[in-house]
């Protein structure tokens, strides 16, 4: 009977092991999702952000599937190993993340410095605009464009300091495109004057 009450001891104990649910792995996914999270990955490193949410989701269904079952017969291997895929799969979107963040931020520093660029020339094209009878209005409509680039390079800066750079290449991109719209404008006010 001795003999016979061991292995089934042994059994029961290694099912015992299986069916509790691995609590500190899956916090320990929770926060590695969490910093992820906080270091923008979502903006900054999309695609092992998604890895990352990809492994939560599978790691919740597992989860979820273990507790549907009766508990001798759960088992919390997979979602160990899921915990694990999520924690290291997060931990690279914040690696990625700072990273994405670093070339963002060298990138939207040229941008600016071209807006500014493209901006000086639009004020420079307004004082060369050709004046006279029936231009007031045109002038009029052209030195409200050049304001409100102003306005966009003063929220492109603000984004800037902010840390939001992709925000901040988008108001510099902004203020390239509008300050050449102006710029084209004159130009081709100047050609019409001409011929006539």
């Amino acid at each position: 009977m001795k003999n016979g009450f061991l292995p089934v001891l042994v059994l029961s104990l290694a099912f015992a092991g299986c069916a509790q649910s691995p609590v500190a792995e899956i916090d320990g996914a929770k926060q590695a999702l969490d910093r992820a999270r906080e270091s923008q990955a979502p903006d900054y490193a999309p695609e092992a952000w998604n890895a990352a949410n990809d492994a939560q989701s599978r790691l919740d269904a597992e989860l979820d599937a273990q507790k549907n079952k009766t508990s001798l017969f759960r088992s919390y291997a997979k979602a160990k190993d899921l915990a694990s895929e999520v924690k290291t799969s997060a931990e690279r979107a914040t690696e990625l993340a700072a990273a994405g963040k670093d070339k963002a931020k060298t990138e939207a520093a040229a941008l600016m410095g071209q807006a500014r660029d493209e901006y000086a020339l639009a004020n420079k094209a307004l004082t060369s605009a050709p004046h006279g009878k029936g231009t007031e209005a045109d002038l009029a409509s052209l030195k409200g464009g050049v304001t409100s680039i102003d306005a966009t390079l003063a929220e492109m800066q603000a984004a800037f300091d902010a840390g939001d750079y992709i925000m901040a290449k988008t108001k510099a991109q902004a203020a390239i495109d509008a300050s050449r719209e102006v710029v084209k404008e004159i130009e081709t006010a100047k050609a019409q004057r001409r011929s006539a």
